[in-house]
This record gives structure tokens, C-alpha cells and sequence, in this order.
């Protein structure tokens, strides 16, 4: 398996894995769980432009990625 495809990947997972973490938010109605999974949900949120980031310097980098 290349990087790219480690890469892209892992921003597809991270992707997912805020809409599960929404869904869960959904699904509460504890305020404190609810904002936990929001919470969380913002951290992976904020990893996915840098990881965005890193897949577009691994394509420049490599041309045999276009």
C-alpha cells in the first residue's frame, strides 16, 4: 500500500468517524455526552485539513501519485 493511499485512507476514516461521533451527539440527551462527542468530533475535524494538507504535498512530491 502506497502513502497516498495510507493517506487517503485515514481521511476518509477520520471522516466517518465525525458523523459517528455527531450521530452519537444525536442520540443523547445527557448535556455532558453530548458535548463530549462534540467535542470530539471537533478534534477530528481539525486533524482532516492537515492530513488534507500532507495528501496534497505527497502527490506534489510524488508525481507518480497523479
Amino acid at each position: 500500500m502506497t502513502t497516498k493511499t495510507r493517506i487517503e485512507q485515514t481521511v476518509a476514516g477520520a471522516q466517518s468517524l465525525v458523523g459517528q461521533l455527531k450521530t452519537c451527539a444525536m442520540d443523547t440527551d445527557v448535556p455532558a455526552v453530548k458535548e463530549m462527542y462534540d467535542g470530539m468530533a471537533q478534534q477530528i475535524e481539525d486533524m482532516i485539513p492537515k492530513l488534507q494538507g500532507r495528501l496534497r504535498h505527497v502527490k506534489k512530491e510524488e508525481p507518480q501519485y497523479q
